[in-house]
């Protein structure tokens, strides 16, 4: 059974809210259900042991919580489990996608940011402080006299503000959201009135604006699976997202790929591809989490 809900992001909404969110839909789904425990795809650095979120990723009000012992307790003291949205998705397609011959992969995840995660030796690579694969942060095309003009990108809990003061990051760049801001931006309308289906709508009628949006963004994408290949040297790069649904996407990005392999060697053995279960893949990588922390026999 799926479903969905808004997700709060203002910071004034609050951690108590959010878990209140979550547990409301175990104590609505008990009665028709037996559950044996709660798995979660979060954005933000998440300690898989101890059950805590770091940063936040974009809610902000989620840093330092100790989520998984809060919404255990609300839940009849069930098991909870909890990884990085990215990670989870290169979980997914490790376990039953389009990486599961592959020993070592990245999976890059196009939404509100650039969700990652580094499959090595066929396991989550986290790093030595949980930020492996935390691709939003990655620069590109930042001046020296940017500098004089730094805020903290993680005060922001306006992600609109982040593409405007931040865009030499890749999360202004690369992901679905930047697309829609972009898109919005130039065309001087509210982002509300924008979104992915509705800008490839107007690509195909020709509106300029839209193609050349669009284009910039697997621009950046394709940028962004060079320097994983030269990083990484993985057997595969999937990418997933939303947006991924759509076949014009991966050939987009395919299209400037394969241009920048002109480059360099070191680029020609990239393979890019699209992960199996597309916005699905958070979901099932959060499930395999779950087993791995709790085992499958519980």
């Amino acid at each position: 059974k799926k479903g969905n809900f808004p997700t709060i992001m203002d910071p004034d909404y609050g951690i108590d809210n959010f878990i209140d969110d979550l547990a409301k839909v175990y104590n609505e789904l008990k009665s028709e259900f037996t559950f044996k425990g709660i798995a979660l795809s979060m954005p933000g650095q998440v300690d898989v042991e101890k059950g805590i979120v770091y940063i936040g990723g974009s809610i902000r009000y989620l840093h330092e919580a100790r989520l998984a012992e809060r919404l255990s307790a609300l839940c009849d003291g069930i098991r909870v489990s909890m990884e990085n949205d990215g990670k989870c998705a290169a979980l997914a397609e490790v376990w039953k996608g389009n990486a599961v011959d592959a020993d070592n992969a990245c999976v890059v995840i196009c939404g509100t940011g650039i969700g990652g995660g580094i499959i090595k030796d066929k396991h989550i690579h986290r790093g030595n402080h949980l930020i492996a694969g935390e691709i939003s942060y990655w620069i590109d095309d930042m001046q020296r006299e940017d500098l004089y003009s730094l805020t903290e990108l993680d005060s922001y809990s306006n992600v609109d503000n982040v593409y405007e003061y931040f865009p030499y990051m890749y999360t202004s760049k690369a992901s679905t959201r930047s697309l829609v801001y972009h898109v919005a931006t130039r065309k001087g309308i509210s982002t509300s009135e924008v979104n992915g289906e509705l800008i490839y709508k107007w690509a195909e009628e020709g509106d300029e604006i839209a193609k050349d949006c669009l284009e910039n963004m697997y621009f950046a994408i394709a940028k962004l699976c060079c320097n994983l290949q030269a990083a990484f040297d993985p057997d595969v790069i999937l990418l997933g997202g939303g947006i991924s649904s759509d076949p014009r996407f991966l050939k987009g990005v395919l299209n400037y790929s394969e241009q920048l392999k002109l480059i360099t060697a070191v680029f020609r053995p990239m393979k890019i591809d699209i992960c199996k279960h597309k916005n699905d893949s958070n979901l099932l990588g959060a499930l395999y989490n779950f087993f791995e922390v709790y085992g499958k026999d519980i």
